[in-house]
C-alpha cells in the first residue's frame, strides 16, 4: 500500500519533510526551477517503507548426535591351563600264596601284629558294609566272657547255635556302632545282658591281609614289628565287591607314616586255603 506525502518548497533548496515516524523519516534536496512561483504544492509519491518482517524464532541448532557409548568387547577369559591329568588308578595288589602262608604265621603269634583300624564311610550304611562282608563269609557271632556262644543273622535278627569253620582269631568289635543295635538287641535277649555281637571273617582272608600288608610295610622301608596301628579304610568295589585301601601306619613313638596299598577283598578270600 501506498500514501501520499506534501513537503513545503521554501527558497532554492527546499526539505522535503515527510509525514512518517522518525524513525523512518528521509530527506530529499529539490531543485526549485526559476520561473516557478513559490510556494507550490507538488505532490511527492512516497513509497512506504515495508514492514520489517517478524523476526522468526531462531531454529534451535541441531544437538549434536548423541554418542552412544558402546560396551566395549568383552575380553577372552585367560585359558586355563589343562588340569594335570589323574594319576591312573593303581591296581590291587596282588595276593600270592606265600603271603597266605606268612600271614597265617601271625595271626597265629601272640600281639605280634598291629591293631587294624580300618573304617567303613564310604558304605552308604553300615548294613550294607556288612552284607559285602557276610558275602565273603563273614559272620556276625554272639560272644560273651570271650567265648563264642551263638550266632545272630543279619537280615532277619534270629539267633542260632554257632557251627564253629576256619575263622580268623582276630574278631571284629563294632561295639557302639548304631546299625548294629537290632543285632545286639536280639543276642542280649537270647544270651543275656553281657552278650555282645562281634563280626567273624575268614581265616584266609585275614591270612592274605596280614601277610600283603607285612609285604606292603618292608617295600616302603618300615617293618610291622616297629608299628602299633595300621589305618585304612574299605570301600566298594566292582560288582558289589569290596576292597581295603591302606592310608597310613603309626609308629611305637607316635609317629605317623603314609603308606598306600590297595588290596581286593575277593581276590584274597578266593585264594588257597592256609
Amino acid at each position: 500500500m501506498r500514501r501520499w506525502a506534501c513537503h513545503a518548497v521554501v527558497g532554492a533548496w527546499g526539505v522535503v519533510l515527510l509525514a512518517q515516524p522518525a524513525s523512518t523519516s528521509s530527506i530529499v534536496s529539490v531543485p526549485a526551477p526559476e520561473d516557478e512561483p513559490l510556494a507550490t504544492i507538488q505532490p511527492v509519491a512516497f513509497e512506504e517503507p515495508a514492514a520489517p518482517e517478524e523476526a522468526q524464532p531462531d531454529e534451535p541448532e541441531p544437538a549434536p548426535e548423541e554418542i552412544t557409548q558402546k560396551e566395549p568387547p568383552p575380553k577372552p577369559a585367560p585359558e586355563e591351563p589343562p588340569a594335570p591329568e589323574k594319576a591312573p588308578e593303581p591296581a590291587p595288589r596282588r595276593i600270592e600264596a606265600a603271603d597266605l602262608v606268612s600271614g597265617g604265621e601271625l595271626l597265629d603269634g601272640s600281639g605280634g601284629f598291629p591293631v587294624l583300624s580300618f573304617g567303613y564311610d564310604d558304605f552308604p550304611s553300615f548294613r550294607s558294609y556288612a552284607r559285602a562282608m557276610t558275602r565273603l563269609g563273614a559272620r556276625f557271632v554272639v560272644v560273651r566272657r570271650r567265648e563264642i556262644v551263638g550266632t545272630v543273622d543279619l537280615e532277619t535278627g534270629a539267633t542260632g547255635d554257632f557251627v564253629g569253620g576256619s575263622f580268623s582269631p582276630r574278631a571284629r568289635d563294632y561295639t557302639g556302632e548304631p546299625g548294629l543295635t537290632p543285632l545286639a538287641r536280639a543276642a542280649r535277649e537270647s544270651f543275656g545282658e553281657r552278650a555282645v555281637v562281634m563280626m567273624l571273617v575268614p581265616r584266609r582272608l585275614d591270612a592274605g591281609l596280614f601277610g600283603g600288608l607285612a609285604r606292603a610295610l618292608v617295600e616302603r622301608g618300615e617293618r610291622h614289628a616297629g608299628l602299633r596301628e595300621i589305618r585304612g579304610r574299605y570301600e566298594r568295589g566292582p560288582g558289589g565287591g569290596i576292597r581295603l585301601r591302606l592310608e597310613g601306619a603309626v609308629r611305637r613313638d607316635g609317629t605317623v607314616v603314609p603308606i598306600e596299598a590297595l588290596f581286593d577283598l575277593g581276590q584274597i578270600a578266593g585264594a588257597a586255603a592256609v
